[in-house]
């Protein structure tokens, strides 16, 4: 009797050891992938450890000129009083810059603009903007989606290009990626056209548009790319032209793009 509690207890030792030992190598695994920019563990949204660090306080702005209203967000009691005007000057400038779409004539435009904060923690904000516009001169309404992020120390803006390293193999995950619905009420035939319109774009349109991407100030010229990005506290999202004044949105997990990540850039240190 002794010997068979001595052996079980020798075999539970030797199992917890090899659980153990797996357990250091996947986070070692996960780790070194990532260069340590960010831990996985803590990205999981069922662990307790996923709100932000610290975060920035931020009240609600809003811009109104005859029929357009543009809501924004300003951050408040920042405590470098010069630096707060710096950030606030750049979000509303960025928030603003939808008004491109209408070459400078806003007399005839009915535009309503709001915004969802996807993320603030740390030293970066992700903002997300939507809204539908219509131009009296314009055949239909367009569904608008823009995004500003921003790092807070340095008060500039942040690309999907400065985030990410694009390839043709980034392109492939962003194929794979999961639509991402905007309503309350998914619309079942609206993801299904939005997963056929992004099959059709070629792997150097997609290049192209996403090398582009995050920018209000290309409206009208070759540059031009209706594709944006945000984070979450667990994942990339980007957001395409589907044509007819509509938009998709898709979502990436941060574990699937690992080695696209652009470490050098310190925003990644929202997530470590």
């Amino acid at each position: 009797m002794v010997k068979k509690v001595a052996l079980i207890s020798i075999i539970s030792i030797i199992g917890i050891s090899i659980i153990s030992f797996i357990s250091i190598k996947t986070y070692i695994y996960f780790n070194e992938r990532s260069n340590k920019v960010f831990n996985l563990y803590q990205l999981n949204e069922k662990s307790n450890k996923v709100l932000p660090k610290m975060y920035q306080q931020l009240t609600k702005n809003v811009y109104t000129n005859k029929n357009i209203t543009i809501n924004y967000p300003q951050i408040i009691n920042y405590g470098d009083n010069n630096k707060q005007i710096s950030i606030n000057k750049v979000i509303k400038s960025e928030a603003l810059k939808v008004l491109n779409y209408y070459e400078g004539s806003t007399n005839d435009v009915t535009l309503d603009i709001n915004y969802i904060i996807k993320i603030n923690g740390g030293n970066f904000f992700s903002v997300q903007y939507s809204g539908i516009g219509y131009s009296k001169s314009g055949a239909d309404p367009n569904n608008l989606f823009y995004t500003t992020n921003l790092i807070f120390d340095k008060g500039n803006k942040l690309r999907l290009k400065d985030l990410i390293k694009i390839d043709e193999n980034f392109v492939k995950i962003f194929k794979r990626s999961t639509y991402k619905s905007q309503g309350t009420k998914p619309d079942k035939s609206l993801q299904e056209a939005a997963k056929v319109a992004v099959q059709k774009y070629t792997m150097a349109d997609l290049i192209k548009i996403f090398n582009n991407a995050d920018s209000l100030d290309n409206i009208g010229n070759k540059n031009q790319s209706d594709t944006f990005s945000y984070l979450t506290k667990d994942s990339l999202g980007i957001s395409v032209s589907i044509g007819h004044g509509e938009y998709a949105v898709f979502e990436i997990k941060f574990e699937d793009i690992f080695d696209y990540i652009n470490a050098k850039r310190e925003v990644w240190v929202t997530f470590s």
